[in-house]
């Protein structure tokens, strides 16, 4: 086998002993480095948190000829997918970034130490700036960035889930001016999987009232590939 230098890669490297963003670095890093080697052509990166990182995007998507990555992290929050996002993102040189994040930064709405709380005003700004901030990283890299919706949640012992879902259509809103600023795809989970009030995660597609199992992703799938077709993308 011809022998080859290897090739410089980028690495956020690790950012603490409890954040979530370190749990799949070194696995990552060594995908990137292959990827990087082979000069692989990838048409659809999928990126975000744990609903990202459970949806089997390959067994949905990659039978039509297209190289699917998927880099999701449980528990990941738009501050650490920011810092990796040139080294999951944007040295891989995908046709699409596919950017799903948000959900967990609102968990600080009832943060268990009161100096980490933040109120909706605040997440609401980080969450849409940090977005942004992936979506011109993305677009100076050559690479179109895939806005999706956060999705709806319904998680019954938790005592901030109506005021979360309530900033979730908040965020949503603002991702929605922010794509057309932009002009680049949307793509609108959320309102497929809601009760008729719409803004609460239907019960049946999700276990723990978060995480969609196969009929969530279902949904998901069909309406990733029915938003992009509007848009003249095929997946």
């Amino acid at each position: 086998m011809k022998t080859m230098q290897r090739p410089k890669v980028i690495s956020p490297g690790f950012f603490g002993s409890v954040i979530a963003a370190d749990s799949r670095r070194t696995v990552f890093d060594f995908h990137n480095e292959v990827l990087i080697a082979r000069q692989a052509h990838i048409d659809f990166l999928f990126i975000g948190d744990s609903i990202t990182e459970m949806w089997d995007t390959e067994t949905y998507f990659g039978g039509k000829g297209n190289r699917i990555v998927n880099r999701g992290i449980g528990g990941d929050t738009t501050t650490y997918m920011l810092k990796r996002f040139d080294a999951d993102c944007v040295q891989l040189k995908p046709k699409y970034a596919v950017m799903k994040i948000g959900i967990n930064n609102l968990w600080a709405l009832d943060a268990p130490v009161r100096g980490e709380r933040k109120d909706q005003t605040q997440l609401l700004a980080e969450v849409v700036s940090d977005i942004a901030e992936m979506v011109r990283k993305a677009k100076d890299g050559g690479i179109i960035p895939v806005v999706c919706s956060l999705l709806p949640t319904n998680i019954e012992t938790n005592l901030q889930t109506s005021i979360r879902n309530e900033l979730v259509l908040k965020i949503n809103e603002q991702l929605k001016e922010l794509v057309q600023n932009e002009d680049i795809p949307y793509v609108n989970y959320h309102p497929h999987l809601t009760e008729p009030d719409g803004k609460t995660l239907r019960p049946e597609l999700a276990d723990d009232g978060l995480h969609p199992h196969v009929l969530g992703y279902d949904i998901m799938a069909e309406v990733l590939r029915e938003d992009l077709e509007k848009q003249g993308i095929t997946i």
